[in-house]
């Protein structure tokens, strides 16, 4: 019975050290977790950023396309006027200078 109990001396300590080893091990291991836990949410918050971003800037780049199509087709009709104007000045002119 008396060397149970020394045993028992011997052994309790070094469960108990385990268990503090194991504790710290385990809260350090927590810790770690939650800091790459809150590193990720933290770069999902900059992804969704950018793809908030690069959705404005594609919106905004089809927007300009649509614009300069439309300044395209104005410069072409406005062109299409003054050929037609300059057609017309040319015949009156020829027209003239036949008298």
């Amino acid at each position: 019975m008396k060397s149970l109990v020394k045993l028992g001396a011997v052994v309790l300590p070094l469960v108990m050290l385990t268990a503090c080893a194991n504790t710290e091990e385990m809260n350090a291991l927590k810790s770690s977790v939650e800091t790459a836990q809150s590193t990720a949410d933290s770069a999902m918050v900059a992804a969704r950023n950018a793809q908030s971003t690069a959705d404005t800037a594609q919106r905004t780049a089809t927007d300009a396309e649509l614009t300069a199509l439309n300044a395209q087709k104005a410069a072409e009709d406005a062109q299409a006027q003054v050929d037609e104007c300059c057609a017309k000045i040319d015949r009156m002119f020829e027209k003239a200078m036949s008298k």
